[in-house]
């Protein structure tokens, strides 16, 4: 991972904030989860390959979300 005080890491850390916003407006992580678990059903794929999916996307989910929240306490001290 970048470091937040070079350029990059500082574009980085505002667009994972905007992020954050977004998700928070939409639930794009859960829909996106939702429509994938239809479709993978439809198409007949194992419930146990579904399954391990999931909690796989719901660990990084839940890591990003960490992240997220880190950044945004980090941004409200800087006065953001």
């Amino acid at each position: 991972m970048k470091r937040t005080n070079t350029p990059d890491g500082r574009m980085e850390a505002i667009a994972r904030g905007v992020e954050a916003r977004l998700e928070e407006r939409t639930g794009y992580s859960q829909r996106l989860t939702s429509e994938t678990v239809e479709i993978a059903q439809a198409l007949g794929l194992a419930d146990r390959e579904i399954e391990r999916w999931v909690s796989q996307r719901e660990s990084r989910l839940t890591a990003t979300e960490e992240k997220i929240r880190g950044i945004k306490s980090i941004a409200v001290r800087a006065g953001g």
